[in-house]
């Protein structure tokens, strides 16, 4: 992974409407952790469109900040810790194994998530832009357990049965697991094949329905297929199911602010209508 250029540097901050900062402090990392989850959507709409998913720096920032998409972790966790490089970050990509929705005793899943590793001052963090439901609104240490206030999540060291760390999220009543990973830095070239399964993989999540999520402010937006959803900070959840197609586009542009153009409204209605259908 290498850093964006000046210019690109110049215009991603621009366009999660952020300062060019000063510091390299978890200050600085949370301030932008956060504009970018409230700027830049959690979504998969070209691997429905059957689109290649290059994860290239200058493809991902002409997707992103060009033309105003969103993209899945490979894509925005990969641009956003070329972002933090530029800015003077130490930052490490790793690989997580996702257990989102499963039970304890599930299958081992592949390694199908990246994240970054940020070595502060005062410590080592975890910074994630790009997991889409359940994404924390900033940093979380690796230093031990961390008391997070209101934030809805925990990030549990490893313990004596294995070397993993695990990120979980409190959903209901409970703690539930988001993904496992360790701390093994990961050489970019080892994405490629995990990009190429996450988007062409007939059992990949991301081919089989709409996916997409953005925060605003202390609400968390989130859509699969028809059902859209906005969390707010205590919990409570305002679901509204999506008739059409075109109303499932009108949402995407509104809420989640991406940038559907003319050309590609035929292809993605006819593909959104088959999955609202299903």
């Amino acid at each position: 992974m290498h850093a964006l250029s000046p210019e690109q540097t110049r215009a991603y901050l621009a366009h999660i409407d952020q300062p060019a900062p000063t510091l390299t402090d978890r200050a600085t990392l949370d301030r932008l952790i956060k504009a970018h989850l409230d700027r830049v959507a959690f979504e998969n709409v070209d691997v429905l469109l059957d689109r290649p998913i290059p994860i290239d720096a200058e493809s991902v920032f002409a997707k992103v900040v060009e033309r105003s998409r969103g993209g899945y972790c490979f894509e925005i966790n990969g641009l956003f810790g070329r972002l933090l490089l530029a800015l003077g970050f130490r930052v490490t990509p790793l690989a997580a194994r996702v257990r989102w929705g499963l039970p304890d005793d599930a299958p081992l899943t592949i390694t199908s998530h990246l994240l970054l590793r940020v070595d502060l001052d005062d410590g080592p963090v975890i910074a994630d832009v790009g997991f889409g439901s359940a994404n924390p609104t900033r940093s979380l240490s690796l230093q031990g357990h961390e008391d997070l206030g209101e934030l809805p999540f925990r990030l549990l060291p490893p313990d004596a049965g294995h070397d993993d760390h695990q990120l979980e999220t409190f959903l209901g009543d409970a703690w539930v697991p988001v993904y496992r990973f360790d701390l093994q830095p990961q050489h970019w070239v080892d994405y490629v094949p995990r990009n190429w399964y996450t988007s062409t993989h007939p059992d990949s999540i991301f081919r089989q329905m709409l996916v997409a999520a953005r925060t605003q402010g202390t609400e968390r937006f989130t859509l699969r297929n028809g059902t859209f959803n906005r969390r707010s900070a205590d919990g409570q959840v305002n679901q509204r199911l999506l008739k059409s197609a075109d109303e499932a586009i009108a949402v995407l542009r509104h809420y989640f602010l991406l940038g559907i153009s003319e050309e590609e409204e035929p292809r993605l209605r006819e593909r959104l209508e088959g999955l609202l259908r299903g």
